[in-house]
């Protein structure tokens, strides 16, 4: 069974700077939604076409835009490909699924993998999704996942993974992948978004085995700042990984 293409900026995303609005245009907004308008739209400026665009724009602002989380909500919430995933899904999540996500990182690996690969779904060529970590720099161009691999529609929730208990700050670098599925053959599970704790990270568990390349490296900032608990922060660097995964 292969899911059909969810393209999340098939729409582009605009940040506008924003400023405080004239009583004109309050009055006349007032007038139309019946609603109290706090702000308006400035000046343009970034437009977000794709998902390169959108991985560098993360990492510039640090995951801190609210309203691209928003968009890609909403974009997910409306998407009729996203909606044949979501059918395609078991109406309940399974057991060892659910525990992978809740119980993280004290959950079976190769239970994991056999649920997903009984739902026995793949991607579509050209899919992309997102994943924050570090590069294995034992495979300088290639490797083998040997567990599930978690990837995200949003890549501030990727960005904010990689940060997560303190590992963006031991490991001084972060690597935000941009996934393109090339010849898919691993299967996928599509965690609900509604429902549960968890649904904001719009999460996509590849299972073992898992197949990525590394097609280029782009290093964005060299300033990003890495927290970790009782440490000072620090700066770090971030790249930009373009990964081809099978």
């Amino acid at each position: 069974m292969t899911l059909p293409l969810v393209n999340i900026f098939s729409t582009c995303y605009e940040v506008w700077s924003r400023r405080e609005p004239t009583r004109d245009e309050m009055t006349k907004h007032f007038q139309k939604t019946g609603v109290m308008l706090s702000s308006v739209n400035d000046r343009l400026e970034e437009r977000i076409t794709n998902a390169f665009e959108a991985a560098k724009y993360s990492c510039t602002v640090g995951g801190a835009d609210n309203r691209l989380e928003d968009f890609i909500n909403s974009t997910l919430d409306s998407d009729a490909s996203y909606k044949t995933w979501k059918a395609r899904m078991p109406s309940k999540t399974p057991v060892a699924l659910s525990k992978y996500q809740s119980q993280f990182p004290n959950f079976s690996p190769s239970k994991v993998d056999i649920e997903i690969n009984n739902i026995g779904a793949s991607l579509c060529e050209g899919q992309i999704l997102f994943h924050g970590g570090l590069w294995p720099t034992a495979n300088p161009n290639q490797f083998i996942t040997d567990r599930p691999l978690s990837t995200s529609f949003c890549p501030q929730i990727a960005l904010r993974n990689a940060e997560h208990r303190g590992k963006a700050y031991d490991a001084n670098q972060i690597d935000l992948l941009v996934l393109r599925a090339s010849t898919p053959k691993t299967n996928v599970f599509s965690f609900r978004r509604a429902g549960t704790r968890l649904g904001h990270e719009n999460e996509v568990l590849f299972a073992s085995g898992a197949i990525l390349t590394l097609i280029s490296r782009d290093l964005v900032r060299s300033d990003y700042p890495a927290a970790k608990d009782s440490a000072p922060e620090k700066q770090i660097k971030v790249y930009i990984l373009t990964v081809d995964i099978t």
